[in-house]
């Protein structure tokens, strides 16, 4: 049985963050260069059914089943056994590997569930199709958040820049014409699960002031999805800046992220804001290229080197 290595990309929330959580559409965009890679290979020697787990990045080299109830790798594991209705997995070793920062916002729990998902049902003969690897990194999300939008797992999945929204049919995304981004690590790292459980609390306590700054950012994603569409770099940066002074105001961002917001649009970004869940995590910044070199010097200096390029694309027509 031979080795099978598999990835899945992260993901950066362009506008919608915590608003998707209550309902409201956001857009995610895949960062096809940021990946989680898993290989899984065959242990001859093992007792059966022994699945060890190697993540130096994530401090593991243990047996999955003893891992902690909530961990995604655990999660990831058991529940595409369960998936597949296997009763007797043969003994392999998953080697977990990334270019993808971890606890940044950049969605690296759901692509860890996705690439895990995707290179054990292979490597046990069975390949998921996207719509159940979906499911269950949803599921695994879960766990590990809480209370999940879906968002996360879903643009990973299909690797394709989306319009999302609770409980609707998920809508691809084609722009018209190339966006450049570059986003940056402010350094703090803040549990998912406890700003969602805050603004949620928030929400319960104060509806008449939360509740409409949800829905604003929602209709900021809509005309963002449409700006996309037209190729619209001013309507984009407008709704990007609009949607992190709501994102300031709900007590979302951090002093880090301030100062990395900042410095990008001193340094002439069109538009910037945090992405992910905020507290700390990533910033993203709208770029165009004649400020492209510019943004990018300016977030790595001042991330400590922590900073990158991205870009979303037509797809080509064939």
């Amino acid at each position: 049985m031979p080795a099978i290595n598999r990835s899945a990309c992260g993901k950066a929330i362009l506008l919608g963050e915590h608003a998707v959580v209550h309902a409201q559409p956001a857009i995610a965009i895949p960062l096809s260069s940021k990946r989680v890679n898993v290989s899984v290979e065959p242990q001859i020697i093992a007792p059966t059914g022994k699945i060890r787990v190697i993540a130096p990045l994530l401090h593991l080299d243990q047996d999955f089943a003893s891992l902690p109830e909530n961990h995604p790798v655990f999660q990831s594991v058991r529940l595409t056994l369960a998936e597949l209705k296997v009763l007797q997995t043969p003994s392999c070793n998953l080697h977990i590997s990334s270019t993808l920062p971890f606890n940044s916002g950049l969605g690296s729990s759901a692509a860890l569930a996705v690439a895990i998902t995707r290179a054990l049902s292979e490597f046990l003969g069975h390949p998921l199709d996207l719509e159940t690897v979906n499911k269950i990194a949803f599921k695994c999300e879960t766990y590990v958040h809480g209370n999940p939008s879906g968002i996360d797992n879903t643009v990973i999945t299909y690797e394709k820049p989306l319009l999302f929204q609770k409980g609707k049919t998920m809508q691809t995304i084609q722009p018209g014409r190339s966006f450049s981004f570059v986003l940056a690590d402010s350094g703090i790292r803040k549990s998912t699960w406890m700003t969602v459980a805050r603004l949620g609390k928030d929400l319960e306590d104060g509806p008449a002031w939360v509740q409409p700054k949800l829905e604003e950012i929602g209709g900021l994603a809509i005309q963002g999805m449409q700006a996309l569409l037209d190729g619209d770099a001013k309507s984009l940066a407008q709704a990007i800046n609009r949607n992190q002074s709501i994102l300031e105001a709900l007590d979302l961002s951090c002093p880090e992220l301030d100062t990395l917001i900042k410095k990008a649009l001193e340094a002439g970004a069109l538009a910037a804001k945090l992405t992910g869940s905020g507290k700390g995590g990533h910033m993203l910044a709208l770029v165009e290229n004649d400020a492209l070199q510019s943004v990018l010097d300016t977030l790595q200096k001042a991330s400590g080197g922590k900073a990158f390029y991205t870009s979303l694309d037509p797809e080509e027509k064939i």
